[in-house]
């Protein structure tokens, strides 16, 4: 994954398209902080929110090694409170998927219109179906770091509902270290949203008006003249 350039992405995001200067970011489900500490280092001040209190003592460890500091909140994304509001949102990896139903999400959206200033963004991403013969999708990576070898291996869209849009998610993290080997596996539920449906909802929250959306982190590669998009990245400005 290319964390650089979907950064990039986010920060020319918040210059074209927010109504005010963006100087304080929330990134929802945060996790570890992948975007939230490169974020961090160009200058904005950072606030993140994750239901992992082990992922957030460890994104604090994380920034204060970098002399760092951020508002990190434990907590649910359909329900939060920060102590002062963002001029901008990020929710990356399609963390939204963790919420099954439409009215979770509606819940969601209209907690972060409360965190964020008017004129502020929320952006974020969405994995797609492309193709209803072989909806099933899988990546697959390795990193060695000294004696200690990841590999580890993602696929999605598994068992998908037609009805209620609810699919599998599975994970396979192989972890070799001076000569043990351990297995760890993870399978969840996640639930697809389609284009038109999300811009009802959005407009079902109030809030927010859809600003524009993408195939991938690509500003000029717009979702409607997409052939196959696997990932919506979907803009939208708080009113």
């Amino acid at each position: 994954m290319n964390r650089k350039g979907e950064v990039d992405f986010l920060r020319h995001c918040f210059k074209r398209y927010a109504r005010r200067p963006v100087r304080r970011v929330l990134d929802i489900a945060c996790g570890t902080g992948p975007h939230l500490a490169r974020l961090a280092d160009h200058g904005y001040a950072m606030a993140g929110l994750d239901l992992s209190q082990a992922n957030i003592e460890f994104l604090r460890a994380r920034l204060a090694a970098k002399d760092q500091k951020a508002e990190l909140v434990v907590g649910d994304m359909t329900d939060f409170r920060l102590a002062r509001p963002v001029d901008a949102a990020i929710c990356m990896q399609d963390s939204q998927g963790h919420l099954l139903t439409n009215d979770k999400l509606v819940a969601h959206l209209r907690a972060v219109a409360r965190a964020v200033r008017p004129g502020g963004l929320y952006v974020f991403d969405r994995y797609m179906a492309s193709s209803w013969t072989d909806p099933a999708r899988a990546w697959s990576w390795s990193r060695r770091r000294g004696r200690l070898i990841v590999r580890a291996s993602f696929s999605a869209l598994h068992d998908v509902d037609p009805v209620s849009q609810v699919f599998k998610e599975r994970m396979i993290l192989e972890a070799v270290e001076n000569g043990t080997r351990r297995i760890y596996r993870q399978t969840h539920l996640s639930r697809m949203v389609f284009p038109q449906e999300l811009k009802a909802l959005v407009a079902l929250a109030g809030g927010f008006e859809f600003v524009q959306w993408f195939y991938g982190f690509k500003p000029h590669q717009v979702l409607e003249r997409s052939k196959h998009p696997l990932l919506m990245v979907v803009v939208l400005r708080r009113r």
